[in-house]
């Protein structure tokens, strides 16, 4: 197994969240202008289909943008070891989002940065989810809604110590303040007016 620190983009990955924390999330990617995303150094694809990934990643990599794409709720692709090799390998994502502890080792197998989604309804769902993020090790966690995560941050790090991205609800710079002041390393929005944040 890969470790995170020996990937490059894992490191990759960890500086464009340095230079700028806010990653633009897309649900309806048809129209995506990834020129126009100027302080935007990730994209998080969150819908579509495997055919309109590969204009959105040349795109990206023409601008120097990482892209993520989110399996689970990507149309016409397998969610299973297979499908995972199909977006390293084809599609030439950068990291890949999921909430199923089974993918992480195949996305890591596969040289991309693995971001495990959990939501939080309640402290029960807490206390499972970063159980089930213990055992399965991806490189950073993802925790929706995004504006829970204040409350919860030093619990999450009683238990881990990968990198937290807080995602959904997230409508204002305050609350991208509020966020990474708790320790995230970053915020996903498909909130548009954020992007320049």
């Amino acid at each position: 197994m890969i470790s995170i620190v020996e990937r490059r983009l894992a490191l990759d990955f960890l500086t464009a969240l340095r230079n700028n924390p806010v990653i633009a999330a897309f649900r309806d990617i048809e129209n995506i202008n990834v020129e126009a995303l100027n302080h935007i150094n990730m994209l998080f694809i969150l819908g579509g289909t495997i055919f309109d990934l590969p204009h959105i990643v040349e795109q990206a990599k023409r601008y120097g943008k990482l892209v993520f794409a989110d399996i689970d709720l990507l149309k016409g692709i397998g969610k299973d070891a297979s499908g995972v090799r199909f977006l390293a390998k084809e599609i030439l994502a950068d990291g890949i989002i999921t909430t199923r502890s089974n993918l992480i080792k195949s996305i890591q197998k596969e040289g991309l940065v693995s971001i495990q989604r959990m939501f939080v309804l309640d402290s029960e769902s807490l206390a499972g989810g970063l159980g089930v993020i213990e055992k399965s090790k991806p490189d950073a966690l993802e925790i929706l809604p995004g504006m829970i995560l204040p409350k919860i941050m030093k619990k999450i790090r009683m238990t881990v110590s990968i990198p937290v991205i807080a995602g959904g609800l997230i409508t204002s710079e305050e609350e991208i303040h509020e966020i990474l002041a708790s320790g995230a390393v970053g915020i996903s929005t498909t909130s548009s007016h954020l992007f320049s944040h």
